[in-house]
């Protein structure tokens, strides 16, 4: 199907589409339309840089904070070459400081606060009303966050200006399962409860990012999903099966979020065994997060080197030139349920990497459950599992290219570019009829 002839859409978006993010599954889905039949409503103080789209209307959180006050409304139209002013620079860096901040420190009661100040700015304005209007979208593409205040927004829109619209779940942003014994966590998941449920049940469409969130999201809310994960061009890769370097090289590439740098020590500790006669492995660690001192400190011992965030380019090289690449997720109490639902895009880039996938996390979590049912990684679901694992790969180091074959192999037949591409735009296409 032609670009120009593909339903016009209008995606509900958490934060703008930049070339420089970490984050691209949805501009990757959005490459195939023409970017004159794309637009987006996104609510951060980033402008944005794309090509794929070629109109934005932005709330920022910085204006909503103001407006609780001034009662002024907010929200204005931009483009990708909207110019960056001093005002618009230092909402932006005191946005990154309010996120860098929260995520350091999670704090629950902190972010009920937030959604109830979003409930009270004036975000409903003449402005959106008008850019929704002009836009005139077929179809709307509205994920789902784990926030409530962009349910809040997404279902405004959809009540003014009702068209059919698809949603994508990628997280388990419904269940209790994450909040632990915190008060104040069961009370934000409540209220996003509420607005996930008339959101996903109302919904023309649903994607959902695993099988298993999926069959729980039909289970709960009717809907018949179709699995959505970001897909891998294929067409200029080769898997090399050169045989690993001596010693054998380890990375990870990403942030330390949610209790993922526990997984990491536990690396360097059972490293430090493995290496006490001579460096048989190296783990280098490539990530944005600040960690405290004992952390920083253990990651940077035992043939382990803590290192800063790289570009996105030069990430590609790093995983390809390594023997392992490692997936992480929590075993602590805490936050071992936080990705239960999850797929991660670092899994399909590590297919794409075709290298062996040395795996932490809990066995009910949707990504071990994925890597255990295709036996395409080494997979540890108790940390008394990392050292004989690990010593397993550095003792017999064929295995490691082995896995890494497996890994490429089931990358091409799940998550092949072009069959993610005719899944994504027949759904688009399906629901756009709908009206």
């Amino acid at each position: 199907m032609a670009k120009n002839t593909l339903p016009k859409v209008m995606a509900l978006s958490l934060s703008t589409w930049r070339r420089d993010s970490g984050i691209h599954t949805q501009t990757d889905l959005f490459k195939f339309w023409d970017p004159d039949r794309v637009a987006q409503i996104y609510l951060k103080s980033d402008l944005p840089d794309t090509p794929v789209c070629s109109r934005f209307f932005q709330i920022s959180e910085n204006a909503v904070i103001k407006s609780v006050i001034n009662r002024r409304a907010v929200g204005r139209e931009v483009g990708n070459s909207t110019a960056v002013d001093i005002d618009t620079q230092r909402s932006i860096e005191a946005e990154k400081a309010l996120y860098k901040y929260a995520h350091k420190k999670k704090n629950w009661f902190l972010t009920v606060v937030r959604e109830l100040i979003w409930k009270t700015g004036r975000w409903k304005s003449k402005a959106l009303h008008e850019f929704i209007m002009d836009v005139d979208a077929d179809v709307y593409f509205v994920p789902i966050y784990p926030v409530v205040y962009t349910g809040w927004i997404q279902l405004h829109i959809l009540k003014i200006h009702p068209k059919p619209y698809v949603c994508y779940l990628a997280d388990d942003n419904y269940s209790y399962a994450s909040c632990g014994k915190n008060i104040w966590a069961y009370i934000h998941r409540w209220m996003l409860r509420r607005v996930v449920k008339k959101l996903a049940t109302n919904c023309t469409e649903m994607f959902t990012i695993t099988q298993i969130e999926g069959d729980e999201t039909d289970r709960d809310f009717g809907t018949k999903s179709v699995v959505l994960t970001k897909g891998i061009d294929y067409s200029n890769l080769e898997f090399d099966d050169r045989p690993p370097h001596r010693p054998i090289q380890m990375v990870y590439t990403g942030n330390l979020l949610i209790g993922r740098s526990t997984s990491l020590v536990e690396i360097s500790k059972a490293m430090a065994n493995i290496n006490s006669n001579g460096i048989r492995i190296i783990f280098d660690i490539y990530t944005p997060t600040e960690l405290d001192k004992s952390t920083t400190e253990i990651l940077n011992q035992n043939g382990c080197t803590l290192h800063a965030p790289v570009a996105k380019d030069q990430v590609r090289a790093i995983q390809r030139d390594a023997d392992i690449v490692v997936f992480v997720e929590s075993l602590d109490k805490k936050h071992r349920f936080d990705a239960r639902l999850s797929f991660s895009t670092k899994l399909t880039d590590y297919f794409a990497s075709g290298k062996c996938i040395f795996a932490i996390g809990d066995k009910a979590i949707a990504p071990i459950k994925y890597l255990e049912t295709y036996n395409c990684a080494v997979t540890c679901t108790d940390y008394s599992q990392v050292e004989q694992k690990l010593r397993d790969l550095v003792n017999h180091p064929e295995a490691i290219v082995d896995y890494g074959r497996r890994a490429f192999e089931i990358g091409r037949e799940n998550h092949e570019e072009s069959k993610v591409r005719e899944t994504f735009i027949k759904t688009i296409c399906r629901a756009s009829k709908k009206q």
